[in-house]
């Protein structure tokens, strides 16, 4: 056998052809295409409201509901007219006249259509926030939890395990192409040295 001559190893060809890698992409890569097919969460969910416009729209629901008590006391004081007018006869009593006005106060607040629909919107509006609220903290609080988890898996000997299934795939076919590469390099060397030269 001449030394110059180079080894032919059994299915070393068919090997190389098999593990044939036209390409590796980087973690950083393989991020950014990810987040192409992301979904934007931002752009699905509305968008968070600043301190400035909560405060803005609180004191426009103040302003509205002054104007709609302003309507209630005006009807309510015609409401109970008759029963000042009554109580200055001295037919009635105090505790009467406070009882009647309460009465004409509660009759006027109920049919008072926009006050209703004010007072109730702005309930559910509140309700909301409070939800809202809840709901970031508990995000933040899963977040928090999802970047531990993730800190702890990238680094070191664990960022190794995780690179991804298509990483793995190449660095498996390569290790099992070296392992039988190297099987056949044992083979053919033990084949070509007689026994008698292992003396």
């Amino acid at each position: 056998m001449s030394r110059d001559a180079p080894l032919a190893l059994p299915g070393a060809a068919a090997d190389q052809e098999e593990v044939a890698v036209v390409g590796e992409r980087t973690f950083a890569q393989r991020d950014a295409e990810c987040r192409k097919r992301a979904v934007d969460l931002e752009a699905e969910t509305p968008r968070k409201r600043g301190r400035g416009a909560a405060v803005a729209l609180e004191e426009r629901v103040v302003s509205a509901r002054s104007v709609c008590t302003a309507a209630v006391d005006k009807r309510t004081r015609e409401l109970a007219q008759p029963a000042l007018e009554k109580y200055m006869a001295d037919l009635i009593d105090e505790a009467t006249l406070k009882r009647r006005k309460a009465a004409a106060r509660e009759k006027v607040t109920v049919e008072h259509a926009p006050l209703t629909e004010l007072e109730r919107a702005s309930a559910e509006y509140t309700e909301a926030v409070s939800a809202r609220t809840k709901a970031e903290a508990a995000e933040d609080a899963a977040e928090a939890k999802l970047e531990a988890v993730l800190r702890g898996l990238e680094g070191g000997h664990a960022k190794a395990e995780c690179r991804g299934p298509l990483g793995d795939l190449r660095i498996y076919r390569s290790a099992m192409a070296a392992v039988r590469c190297a099987s056949s390099c044992i083979k053919s060397l033990g084949n070509a040295i007689a026994p008698s030269q292992l003396v």
